[in-house]
């Protein structure tokens, strides 16, 4: 039985990219997936027939050395950011049962994968302190101190005023 899908849900499973990404330093959002492995397994939780009848829970599996989608970066920052979900063999593993639909549930794997490969990116996008930003920084926070200090004296003498009329 086919069932009308949304025309966003059949254009995200048609474009996971099929394309070979380049070996440029930042990520495009290809994954090319003759190169990911796609595993079906029944799904767990309430659903009656459907749960126990089709396998809709979906993992993806790709061995994160041999990425050659990915910049050299990039596939150390996985390793390291990702290492719980690596096993022995090196292969990095996602799966996803969120939903009741086989397709929609590889479209939410490929989405996880990218969206951690962008936090990782823009992780390492992040500037570098030099020594001269953290001198400015330890100088900012000593007159902070300052003047946290000058308000609770100010406010110490304020109320050490209000006590000595009251003690006439």
């Amino acid at each position: 039985m086919h069932r009308n899908l949304p025309a966003f849900v059949l254009r995200a499973t048609r474009n996971i990219q099929t394309s070979t990404a380049s070996l440029s330093a930042s990520f495009n959002g290809v994954i090319p997936t003759e190169k990911i492995e796609k595993r079906y397994t029944l799904s767990s939780g309430p659903g009656g027939q459907n749960v126990q009848k089709n396998a809709t829970k979906v993992e993806i599996r790709f061995k994160v050395s041999d990425a050659d989608w990915l910049s050299e970066s990039l596939r150390e920052s996985l390793e390291t950011k990702l290492a719980h979900r690596i096993n022995t063999a090196g292969e990095l593993i996602i799966d996803s049962d969120r939903t009741r639909e086989r397709h929609l549930n590889v479209a939410d794997c490929f989405d996880k994968l990218r969206s951690a490969i962008y936090a990782i990116e823009a992780e390492q996008g992040k500037r570098q302190t030099s020594e001269e930003d953290e001198k400015i920084l330890r100088e900012r926070a000593a007159v902070a101190t300052q003047h946290r200090l000058q308000d609770k004296r100010r406010t110490s003498e304020k109320k050490a005023s209000r006590r000595a009329a009251v003690e006439l």
